[in-house]
């Protein structure tokens, strides 16, 4: 069970890591979170047994690992037009991908891991290959950008997430993890003229008005549907972990929860018993959980939380995590978000899309007249053929 602080850490972490993923590639995103970051207070009570997908063996053919022979990081593994990128940045590009992609890739087996390194491989190489025609327009069109305003942006998205994230707290991560923040500045300053360039290219092709908005509110319909949610409190008594019985140490927890749960019936403040008893973090707040969905929760917990009606509490409720006495605050049903509350973030969402497709087709439009030189052991896949279709079979003679 992670601590509030660590749980806060992770969140800056992964902030910084996206952001800097998002501006470097310049992935165009949908301008909508799909699901909010969990509050670090129910870490206690979270379900934790989702397990990280792996890519279907299917789609990737094995091969026998071999080691790769020591190569020069400055020799040059693909031209542009004239501008090379060398070995090392290749490497240097895959390794992050690589971290990227561990959780996943360490379910795999060797043979089916050599694979899947060598298709990030092929990947970040197109990457590269697609940022620096990009970059060479940048340049050409004379578009800049400060490190004023790389700083700004990054103390703007800070401030919306939840909680806000200063820009000394966002360096203080980088640099924990090993990494540099002027690198991560200049990483924003090349994102963001990058982004520049790409409005002068979208401006007055990407069109979405009211109808497309509604044609796409009616037809995803389960989008719009607000899932049911409560708000919830609750004291966690946790076995002593360092107990030599952990029967009687379970045994004790239990009978500190039901003593607890018979204080809060006679009348005692139940935030109060939180703070001074509980093991998990959200004492701090008298035990408030905030609000949460049904599956947030392990499910023994989130049974109980929403089979009570705001006010009541629950018997004693056993998890993995100890005893938990839960009081339910808030119960909201599930509802439908109208078309006009709905409508701005549609609007948003397909002109993102639109703008992303140009994008791809836009760099590909360049990769097509650009004069691109891989050295060997660095091309590109032949694409596969296009499947063919079977002449239908000429009927047999009937013999009149």
């Amino acid at each position: 069970m992670k601590s509030m602080t660590e749980c806060r850490n992770l969140n800056v972490v992964a902030f910084a890591v996206g952001l800097a993923l998002v501006f470097v590639l310049v992935v165009v995103g949908c301008g909508k979170k799909d699901s909010e970051t969990p509050d670090a207070d129910q870490a206690a009570v979270q379900a934790t047994d989702q397990a990280p997908a792996t890519p279907a063996p299917s789609a990737i053919e094995p091969v026998a690992a071999q080691p790769e022979p020591k190569a020069d990081p400055n020799a040059v593994a693909v031209t542009i037009n004239g501008e090379k990128i060398t070995r090392g940045q290749v490497d240097e590009a895959v390794e992050r991908q690589v971290k990227a992609a561990g959780a996943q890739m360490g379910n795999l087996p060797p043979a089916y891991l050599e694979q899947f390194k060598k298709t990030i491989r092929q990947n970040t190489l197109d990457s590269l290959v697609k940022q620096t025609l990009l970059d060479q327009q940048v340049k050409a069109a004379h578009i800049e950008v400060t490190e004023a305003e790389a700083l700004a942006y990054i103390a703007e998205r800070g401030a919306q997430e939840n909680p806000p994230i200063t820009v000394e707290k966002i360096q203080e991560m980088v640099e924990s993890q090993g990494g540099n923040f002027d690198e991560f500045k200049t990483q924003y300053r090349t994102g963001l003229a990058r982004q520049k360039f790409m409005e002068t290219q979208w401006a007055g092709k990407i069109d979405v008005n009211d109808a497309d908005a509604q044609a796409y509110y009616e037809g995803h319909p389960k989008e719009f549907v607000k899932p049911e949610t409560v708000r919830a409190s609750h004291i966690l008594i946790s076995p002593d972990p360092n107990a030599a019985d952990p029967n009687e140490a379970k045994a004790a927890a239990k009978a500190k929860a039901e003593a607890l749960l018979a204080q809060v019936k006679g009348g005692a403040d139940f935030a109060e018993l939180a703070r001074a008893n509980s093991s998990c973090p959200s004492k701090a707040k008298g035990g408030d959980l905030g609000t949460f969905g049904r599956d947030r929760m392990v499910k023994p917990f989130g049974d109980a939380a929403f089979a009570l009606k705001p006010g009541e509490v629950s018997d004693v409720v056993e998890t993995q995590f100890g005893y938990h006495v839960i009081k339910t605050t808030e119960h909201t049903d599930a509802q439908t978000v109208a078309l006009d509350e709905a409508k701005a973030g549609i609007i948003q969402r397909l002109s993102n899309q639109k703008k992303q497709q140009a994008f791809q087709e836009y760099v590909e439009g360049l990769k097509d007249t650009a004069t691109i030189v891989y050295a060997p052991g660095f091309e590109p896949p032949a694409p596969r053929p296009a499947p063919t279709t079977a002449a239908p079979a000429t009927p047999a003679p009937t013999g009149n």
